[in-house]
């Protein structure tokens, strides 16, 4: 392991996570606010200051064309998720906005994984600073491309290394090329999404302000709104299909939208139909939608209790519109991992919450912004058990797992078993920690899923309505790496925890 040329590469990501800062800083002087601008500004100091420290410190490993290899590349990414998240957590501090450094901590990891929960209440958001808010968003835009994606397009040292290490889904597409040409077709294709949906959402009614920090929640998936009640502030069917279009598109592998840049759009029609995956997507989203709906609208959002329409966020299902606008809405915000409410689903019938809850465990595609286990190892597993009973069955007669019409070795299978029992583990665990600090099963459950997957909201005590605010410190640090872990996913975190690893 080559420490200093490590170092060196954290150094220049904190340097450029550092610059962006001044954004926020410009936001808060525009609107007039000087308070929120000079914390953002000295939060701007500080960490550029620490990644020229670095940069400077360790020059020399940097200007080695081959001091990173594979373990070095995971170790940058690794570590940029923790260091980026505690550096991108001093402007909530340095602005008053989070007075405990673990809150800050957990907010500013849980933009920069795109996962959307939150220690703040729905009064706190509604009374940000612009400023803070547009930060807030944006870790969400810099993170779902990654801190370390971005750095690669501009530091090309080490490149193909990271960029594997960073988005493996995508890898594979980009094997033939060279990984920075990659790199900056992505973020155009980054930059052309956020765009767009902007002008979208502006020509839906939307303000612009609202626009610029909805754009950077929905293409990185993340879901942090400026309004405490998210999307169904706004009361809008033209925007909630605009929203529901863009976590739609980028739910899929980014590898297809690649080939459409460089191919052609027949090329990418050939590709997206020719894929499984995409196809099982396709199919997930608009069965949940159908059954969400069905559900809904037999329910008619009467299902007992305390007068519902007292509650936040409540929505009356009598009519089938309705129940098609927030099913759809709220199957993708959730199947995507993004998180936006459009409506408080911790109030829907048990079995609809329950179907948002596996959504919210598939997610989305491989080398898409999303979360979650992923639509290919969920579809690979199912074969690999149907193919478990039919050796069971007919012992002698050979039996594989196919995707997309190949053969799947073995220890392909093996792995993505593996990783599925992983998770798992991890769940369960999580789970039965944060009862031991009282919480009850749904919320315990819920609030690692949300967490874990990078879905943002769960139920109960962390539901769309609610937030992680109430849990003690230890609770809230736990969560914090299981964001990381989610986003990093099990492999490269278990990497990173073998004591092999590191030696030199």
């Amino acid at each position: 392991m080559n420490f200093r040329a490590v170092w060196g590469l954290l150094g220049k990501v904190l340097l450029l996570l550092g610059a962006m800062m001044i954004l926020p800083a410009a936001v808060g002087l525009g609107y007039g606010e000087n308070r929120a601008a000079l914390g953002c500004l000295a939060a701007c100091a500080v960490v550029v200051l620490a990644g020229w420290g670095l940069m400077h410190h360790f020059q020399a490993a940097l200007e080695d064309k081959q001091a990173i290899h594979r373990r070095e590349g995971l170790a940058v990414v690794g570590l940029s998720w923790l260091i980026g998240g505690l550096a991108a957590a001093l402007p909530f501090l340095f602005t008053g906005t989070l007075a405990s450094p673990v809150d800050a901590c957990f907010e500013a990891i849980s933009g920069l994984t795109t996962t959307g929960s939150t220690v703040m209440t729905p009064e706190q958001i509604d009374g940000l600073d612009h400023a803070i808010a547009f930060w807030r968003s944006f870790c969400h835009w810099l993170g779902g491309f990654g801190i370390v994606m971005v750095f690669v397009v501009f530091f090309p040292t080490g490149g193909r290394s990271l960029f594997r290490s960073e988005i493996p889904g995508v890898a594979r597409e980009a094997s033939h090329r060279r990984v920075q040409d990659s790199a900056r077709i992505l973020l155009k294709l980054y930059v052309f999404l956020t765009i767009i949906e902007f002008l979208l959402l502006q020509f839906a009614g939307m303000e612009a302000f609202d626009g610029v920090i909805h754009a950077f929640g929905t293409i990185p998936t993340g879901g942090f709104s400026n309004h405490g009640s998210s999307v169904m502030a706004f009361q809008s069917a033209s925007i909630e299909v605009v929203l529901t279009l863009f976590m739609f598109i980028c739910g899929f592998n980014f590898g297809l939208y690649e080939t459409l840049m460089t191919a052609g759009p027949g090329a990418f029609i050939r590709k997206l139909w020719a894929s499984s995956e995409a196809r099982a997507y396709i199919g997930i989203m608009v069965g949940a939608t159908l059954l969400l709906t069905m559900i809904l609208w037999f329910d008619g959002g009467t299902n007992g209790g305390p007068p519902l329409d007292a509650r936040p966020g409540w929505q009356d299902y009598s009519a089938l519109t309705t129940c098609v606008r927030d099913s759809s809405f709220l199957v993708v915000s959730l199947g995507t991992s993004t998180g936006f409410g459009s409506a408080n689903f911790d109030l829907w019938p048990q079995i609809a919450r329950i179907v948002l809850m596996m959504l919210a465990v598939v997610g989305a595609c491989a080398g898409s912004t999303g979360g979650g286990i992923k639509v290919v190892r969920c579809m690979i597993v199912v074969k690999a058990a149907i193919v478990g009973v039919r050796r069971f069955i007919r012992p002698r007669a050979v039996h594989t797992v196919h995707m997309d019409g190949q053969a799947l070795e073995d220890g392909v299978v093996a792995s993505i078993t593996a990783y599925f029992c992983l998770w798992t583990v991890v769940f369960l665990f999580g789970t039965l920690f944060l009862s031991a600090y009282g919480l009850d099963l749904t919320s315990a459950s819920t609030a690692v899923l949300a967490t874990l997957n990078n879905i943002g909201p769960g139920l109960a005590a962390v539901g769309p309505w609610q937030n992680f605010s109430t849990l003690p410190d230890l609770p809230k640090m736990v969560l914090a790496l299981f964001m990381i872990v989610g986003r990093l996913e099990f492999y490269a975190v278990a990497a990173l925890c073998v004591p092999s690893f590191w030696r030199q």
